[in-house]
C-alpha cells in the first residue's frame, strides 16, 4: 500500500501550493527554495529500499540545506529496527518535530457496520444517538466554501491561512478522490441550550464538516472542523460515523485518522492530546510508524 502523499494527485497539489516536485525512483520529493539558505526538501511516507545514493546526489545538485524523510514503516514490520539503523547509518538524525504523523489509528472497514459501531466506546455510541436525536443531518456536499468558513472561524485570527490550501486540495482530489460531509441542524433542535444551532437553520449553514480523501482503498480523515454549537450537540461524532459508512460504501478497506499523540515527541505532539482522545473513542488499531528523520 502506498500513502496518499506519494500519489500523483498529492504531487499536483504540492506543486499548486508552491513546492517544486522531483522524483527519485517511484518516490515524490517536495522542495521549497529559501533565499540565502537554498532548498528545504521532504520525502513523505518513503518506502524501502531507501535510495540513499540518489538522495545524496539530489542534496548536492540542488544545494539542499535540510532534507526530511518520513519512512512508511510500521512497528509490525519485522525489519523495523534494521531500517532505523540503516537510516541512522546514512547520517540522518531523528526529527523531534515530525512533519508526518508517527502514530495513527486505523479502522478496519472490511468489518460489518454493526461490528464497527460496537467497537466505539460507550460514550461515542451515546453521542451518535444523541446527535441523531438532536436532529443533526449529515449530507455529502460540494459546498466547500461553507466548510472553509467553519475552519476560518475555528482558527481565527489565522483562519485566512487555510483558504488557498483547501481550495487547491479540493481542485486536485474532488470529485473522484474526495468527499465533503457537512452536518446540518434541523428543527428538532428545540431546547434552550441549542438556540444558537436553531438560528443557523434559517441560513442553511452547516455546524461541522469532514473532508475525506481516498487513495488505494484507504480513506483519510484529512480535515475536520466544527463550530461551538456543533460540538455541543455532538455533530463531530456523528460525522465520523457517517464518514466510516461512506468510506466503506466506496470500497475502502482502511479508515486512517491521520495522526494521534506520540509520546516519543511530547513537546511537538502536546497539542494533539485533545483530538487524540476523541479519535480513540472510535476503536480501531493503533499504528506506530518509524520516526521522521532529517539530514
Amino acid at each position: 500500500m502506498k500513502d496518499i502523499r506519494q500519489s500523483p494527485q498529492f504531487a499536483r497539489f504540492m506543486h499548486d501550493i508552491g513546492w517544486q516536485v522531483e522524483k527519485i525512483d517511484s518516490a515524490f520529493i517536495y522542495l521549497r527554495k529559501f533565499p540565502i539558505f537554498g532548498y528545504f526538501a521532504k520525502i513523505p511516507r518513503l518506502q524501502p529500499p531507501f535510495p540513499f545514493s540518489d538522495i545524496n546526489k539530489l542534496i548536492k545538485n540542488k544545494g539542499i540545506f535540510q532534507l526530511k524523510i518520513a519512512p512508511f514503516i510500521k512497528d509490525t514490520d519485522r525489519k523495523f529496527g534494521i531500517y532505523k539503523k540503516q537510516i541512522l547509518k546514512n547520517k540522518f538524525k531523528i526529527d523531534m518535530s515530525p512533519f508526518n504523523p508517527t502514530v495513527d489509528i486505523y479502522i478496519d472497514l472490511t468489518q460489518k457496520e454493526d461490528i464497527i459501531f460496537s467497537k466505539f466506546s460507550s460514550a461515542k455510541r451515546r453521542a451518535v444517538r444523541r446527535a441523531i436525536k438532536n436532529g443533526i443531518v449529515i449530507k455529502e456536499s460540494d459546498d466547500l466554501e461553507s466548510f472553509i468558513q467553519i475552519r476560518k472561524k475555528q482558527y481565527f485570527p489565522a483562519g485566512f491561512l487555510v483558504v488557498s490550501e483547501m481550495k487547491k486540495l479540493w481542485r486536485n482530489f474532488y470529485p473522484k478522490s474526495a468527499v465533503l460531509l457537512l452536518a446540518y441542524p434541523t428543527i428538532q433542535n428545540n431546547n434552550k441550550c441549542q438556540m444558537q444551532a436553531i438560528a443557523s437553520i434559517c441560513h442553511n449553514k452547516p455546524l461541522a464538516g469532514i473532508l475525506l480523501l481516498f487513495y488505494e482503498h484507504v480513506a483519510y480523515y484529512w480535515f475536520a472542523s466544527a463550530s461551538k454549537e456543533g460540538k455541543k450537540i455532538f455533530a463531530p461524532t456523528l460525522l465520523v460515523w457517517e464518514a466510516l459508512k461512506v468510506a466503506k460504501r466506496r470500497g475502502c478497506k482502511i479508515f486512517a485518522f491521520e495522526g494521534i499523540y506520540d509520546g516519543r515527541f511530547p513537546k511537538a505532539a502536546e497539542s494533539w492530546k485533545g483530538f487524540t482522545k476523541f479519535k480513540e473513542g472510535f476503536g480501531g488499531e493503533k499504528v506506530i510508524y518509524l520516526e521522521n528523520f532529517k539530514i
